[in-house]
């Protein structure tokens, strides 16, 4: 409990500060997501994952109520990955977004790199990814996440068990001649029920607009269920 409440503590510290600044745009709310794995061999998985996002403040609209729950955007996408050898691995994906307006879609490719400790799993992530969305132009971007894991109870994560996961992602997009660039913070507490199952509950903290003028803050709080089968 004492965790679930620190998390809940650094969330409502984020939006006191974002709040404070009223030059940018703010917006928050709900983030749950769920991912299903099935393994195909020893060296071969796919993966399917829905995410939904839906606003309970926005500071963008002046004549919208809040608090409110609207629907801002829902991702769908599967990946076929492919293990080379023990901690790496590349895959592919496929990519919808359903949102207000025109729905896009991207074609994503990932390397992955595990390296694990005697108390921790870091996790480097590189990702390309191209979408294409009706009349607009195609957007390009690279991107590179690292993630740290670490056990609550133990050297490892057991069956039962809580875990703390933290991650920081950099996205470097190119869209119609111009440059910008997003972060992205995460922080999540795990629980680990079994090899089949495991949920985490966290913030996810997101910047954009340095380069080009309209810079925004979006803070969710998120969800996540992990099914493998």
């Amino acid at each position: 409990m004492k965790r679930i409440s620190c998390i809940v503590l650094m969330y409502f510290l984020v939006i006191g500060n974002v709040l404070s600044q009223s030059r940018q745009t703010f917006f928050t709310g709900f983030f749950p997501e769920a991912s299903l794995t099935k393994k195909l061999s020893e060296t071969q998985k796919v993966n399917f994952k829905i995410e939904n996002q839906h606003i309970v403040f926005d500071n963008r609209d002046d004549s919208a109520e809040n608090p409110q729950f609207s629907h801002y955007r829902t991702d769908i996408m599967g990946f076929f990955d492919q293990s080379l050898r023990p901690g790496i691995s590349v895959a592919l994906g496929l990519f919808h977004r359903f949102q207000e307006g025109e729905d896009g879609n991207r074609i994503i490719q990932q390397l992955a790199i595990l390296q694990k400790g005697r108390s921790l799993r870091v996790n480097h992530r590189f990702r390309t990814d191209q979408t294409f969305t009706r009349n607009q132009p195609l957007e390009l971007r690279f991107r590179y996440r690292l993630s740290v894991e670490i056990p609550l109870e133990g050297a490892e994560v057991d069956p039962g068990e809580f875990y703390l996961l933290s991650s920081a992602e950099s996205i470097f997009s190119h869209k119609g001649g111009e440059y910008e660039i997003e972060n992205r913070l995460a922080a999540s507490l795990g629980k680990f029920f079994n090899r089949k199952e495991k949920l985490e509950w966290g913030v996810d903290y997101r910047t954009d607009g340095y380069l080009q003028d309209g810079f925004r803050t979006r803070l969710w709080a998120k969800i996540s269920y992990y099914y493998n089968f």
